[in-house]
């Protein structure tokens, strides 16, 4: 297909925003969010300081587009690891993934000075909770887990929490203890999911 004329600055309008984006996320998850600033993102991306207010009027925006593509990126993984052979532990490795949660807790750390960065979080953030809630009431079920000893509500928020805490704590050169503290959750989801769902043993039988 012939790339008109016209089409061409678009391309690279996408090119050099995607370029943006990407840097300011390399920026935020290696150095942390104060350093993104305008001419250190232009620097990573090997672009001149004024393209970075001529796609993003204000620091806010790029930080913004930012998140929204990394949420948008998580929320699929998520829901691809919920929907996985080994839901729970899958979901687990997604709360590990260095990277995510390292972002995640810097937008955390913006959010406390950006009151809209703070209520985009709080939206996408109950919108990963009601999909890991959604799952978890099937995925309990499926496994005959009693929900009023385990409620799918408090697993969410138990697993996501232990898993965000270790990232944060490593960040900070604390391990002690996490070693341990993994390897419990790994016998506390293997005794969740070593029995076979209830759909599969009936399947197997007939």
């Amino acid at each position: 297909m012939q790339v008109t004329a016209s089409a061409r600055p678009k391309a690279r309008d996408s090119t050099t925003r995607d370029m943006l984006i990407a840097a300011t996320t390399q920026i935020m998850v290696e150095e942390g969010y104060a350093a993104a600033t305008s001419r250190r993102v232009a620097a990573q991306a090997g672009v001149k300081p004024a393209l970075v207010h001529y796609y993003f009027p204000t620091m806010d925006d790029l930080y913004l587009a930012v998140f929204r593509i990394g949420a948008t990126v998580y929320l699929d993984r998520q829901q691809k690891a919920l929907a996985s052979d080994r839901p729970l532990h899958a979901f687990w490795e997604t709360l590990i993934a260095p990277k995510d949660t390292r972002l995640l807790l810097e937008f955390m750390g913006l959010a406390n000075h950006r009151k809209e960065i703070r209520a985009e979080i709080a939206a996408w953030s109950e919108r990963w909770r009601e999909q890991q809630i959604t799952a978890l009431n099937f995925i309990v079920r499926e496994h005959d887990i009693d929900t009023d000893e385990f409620p799918p509500a408090a697993l969410a928020v138990v697993i996501a929490a232990i898993g965000r805490t270790l990232i944060l704590e490593q960040g900070l050169g604390t391990v002690g203890g996490h070693d341990e503290a993994i390897a419990l959750v790994h016998r506390m989801l293997d005794r969740f999911e070593m029995p076979q769902p209830k759909a599969r043993r009936g399947a197997q039988s007939r």
